[in-house]
């Protein structure tokens, strides 16, 4: 009996998962074997794909639904890149996860999550979708309560937050249901012409589905369970969960309804609120980037900001943003996965996440530096990385609505540049914190960690080059063109991305030259002074790379925002619990008083009856006698009657 690809990639990591979890001799081995046997299959299914016939399978019908998947060239690329990411964090969590606490039901809650998010990929409908991606929450409920701390907070807040979102895909899909149901459709994730938006009904269908997907991406106001699970999770499943898995699911779902379901270009309004959202996204998160203190919760603020660039993209509606947008949740995939694992294992030696209490390792972890940093420039959108080529087609696309008559689109764009900015000065705070500066006493004897830590986020740095460099060639003319079926995406202005690397590395060779001959001596240590009287603890004169930028906090109306932001003030979940708190509040005081009036109502009713009663009894017998006839009548009238 042969087994489709489809079924075998969709239950292989469930079995391995399952096995590890009950041999736990086995765990790493099963963990590896599942993890290996679904990037085989999506190996397969990604070349199959290459074809632009869609490939169709129906499981079964439940119901009269039809449970189907498809495979095209959107789904297939993503689905390639799903089991890559696993793989590699898998691989990663061998040595880091050694040890820790939870680590039996993490790799289960991985290999279970990886199966999941393929079935969501190769959904063929939206009901099937629907299915897979709400075992998603449950899953992602159950792996957040793995690491440090108060993990069944932020479990808490993320079920709530993705849990409501994903509640109002479950209404929108109603909506769409009841409006254009066809039998046997279901309403089909690919339709062969994409759905006007005029009709309203349409349009808060295609608004409630999206809110499901911007939530699982991470865009404001529904991000804010990402800052939260940082401070929690474990670098690995910052790296599995919003870096790779749940920015390329939402993002992925937002295509599907803008580009593939419905035509996006024909509402403007809409397309104003999606950039309006990513554009606030970036700006916001980033500036709460800046401030941050702990490298984990940094790197999940510059996780959300990049989303805003992947919703701005999409939201223009025009051909060259939306490429933009999806090669850009590519490459944030790419290189945020990169940071998250490179981070994790300064982290992995440092046993906190503290950038005080961090600084000069770069010496003692070479190849780690190496990755963080590439990764780090690339996010920053610094040529010739990957990072650069989407933000620049973003751009472009923001400048193509100008040319419709959008007079908002220099707010979108100066946001946009603005956040690559604010990205860079952030990440170099962060390189700073992390590998430059003095290195604290309680880290001199780390080194470079194992080949199952450092080679994953090298490779993952690697692709951030290779896709920068080659951008034209790869990944646009391989995966994201095809995979949104345009032939050809027309770019103002000339960017070539060989010669310019070929110039980067002849000036940075010169550079490095130049530094050999002149500069390249053992640095000079002396006395720091403060007020006149030497400081003889050089510990104490440190200087942390948490101290960059403190004093954005000081800045009139931007430091309170920033201030707000840290207390919770701008958190949905927050907002949310409030309302009902208020509601809950309301409906038991009402409740108490109905129930306090029936009381009172009852205990008059009964006083009345009772009061009553004690007349009648008078102790007269000729009234009792008088009673007893007249009960005596009416007995035999009834029976006379009936």
């Amino acid at each position: 009996m042969i087994v489709h690809p489809f079924i075998l990639i969709v239950t292989l990591p469930v079995v391995a998962g399952l096995l590890g979890y009950l041999i736990g001799r086995l765990r790493n081995e099963f963990s590896f074997i599942g993890a290996v046997a679904s990037f085989y299959y999506a190996l397969r299914l990604f070349i199959q794909s290459r074809s632009p016939v869609a490939q169709t399978l129906e499981i079964l019908r439940v119901g009269g639904v039809p449970i189907n998947f498809r495979l095209d060239q959107l789904s297939g690329f993503i689905l390639l890149f799903i089991s890559i990411f696993a793989l590699l964090i898998v691989f990663y969590s061998f040595r880091y996860m050694r040890g820790r606490e939870g680590g039996r039901g993490y790799y289960l809650y991985s290999l279970l999550i990886l199966a999941f998010a393929s079935g969501v990929v190769l959904s063929g409908n939206i009901v099937t979708l629907f299915f897979f991606w709400g075992g998603l929450l449950l899953l992602l409920y159950g792996i957040l309560l793995i690491g440090r701390g108060a993990t069944h907070l932020t479990a808490r807040k993320a079920l709530f937050i993705v849990g409501v979102s994903d509640f109002a895909m479950l209404l929108g899909i109603v909506l769409l249901l009841v409006r254009v149901y066809v039998p046997g459709g279901w309403i089909d994730l690919a339709p062969k012409v994409p759905m006007p938006l005029y009709d309203p009904v349409m349009i808060a269908g295609f608004l409630l589905v999206s809110a499901a997907a911007l939530a699982k991406a991470g865009a404001i106001p529904l991000h804010s369970w990402i800052p939260a699970a940082a401070e929690t999770a474990p670098a690995t499943v910052m790296a599995l969960i919003p870096a790779s898995l749940d920015k390329l699911l939402g993002i992925y779902l937002l295509v599907r309804l803008s580009v593939n379901m419905f035509d996006i270009s024909s509402n403007m309004v809409l397309r104003n609120i999606l950039m309006a959202i990513g554009a606030g996204t970036v700006l916001f998160a980033v500036m709460m980037a800046l401030v941050q203190k702990r490298m984990m919760k940094l790197l999940a603020f510059h996780a959300v900001s990049q989303v805003g660039y992947m919703v701005l993209g999409i939201g223009t509606g025009i051909p060259v943003g939306i490429a933009g947008g999806l090669f850009h949740m590519l490459n944030h995939a790419i290189y945020k996965t990169g940071l998250f694992l490179s981070a994790g294992s300064v982290e992995h030696w440092a046993k906190t996440d503290e950038l005080e209490k961090l600084g000069g390792v770069a010496r003692q972890m070479p190849l780690t530096f190496i990755s963080f940093f590439i990764c780090a420039m690339a996010i920053a959108g610094v040529p010739p990385l990957n990072g650069f080529f989407s933000k620049w087609m973003v751009y472009q696309g923001v400048l193509e609505v100008s040319r419709e008559g959008n007079r908002l689109f220099l707010i979108f764009l100066v946001a946009a540049m603005l956040g690559s900015v604010l990205t860079l000065a952030s990440f170099l705070k962060m390189l700073h914190a992390l590998f430059f500066g003095q290195r604290p006493a309680t880290l001199e004897r780390v080194r470079e960690v194992s080949l199952t830590m450092w080679l994953p986020p090298f490779i993952l740095a690697l692709a951030c080059m290779v896709f920068g460099v080659f951008a034209y060639q790869l990944p646009l003319a391989g995966l994201i063109l095809p995979g949104l079926g345009f032939y050809e995406v027309p770019l103002v202005g000339v960017w070539s991305p060989v010669p310019t690397t070929l110039l980067l590395i002849a000036a940075l060779g010169l550079g490095a030259i130049l530094y050999l001959l002149g500069t390249v001596t053992r640095p000079v240590s002396g006395n720091t002074f403060v007020g006149g009287e030497r400081i003889a603890d050089l510990e104490e004169s440190r200087f942390p790379g948490s101290a960059f930028y403190s004093s954005v906090k000081h800045i009139p109306i931007i430091g309170e925002l920033l201030v707000f932001g840290e207390r919770g003030a701008f958190d949905i979940y927050n907002w949310l619990v409030g309302i009902f708190k208020v509601i809950g509040a309301g409906f038991r005081d009402g409740i108490d008083r109905v129930l306090e009036a029936l009381a009172d109502f009852i205990g008059k009713l009964i006083y009345y009856f009772g009061l009553g009663l004690s007349r009648i009894h008078t102790g007269n017998l000729p009234l009792y006698l008088s009673w007893v006839f007249l009960g005596a009548v009416l007995f035999y009238l009834l029976l006379f009657l009936r």
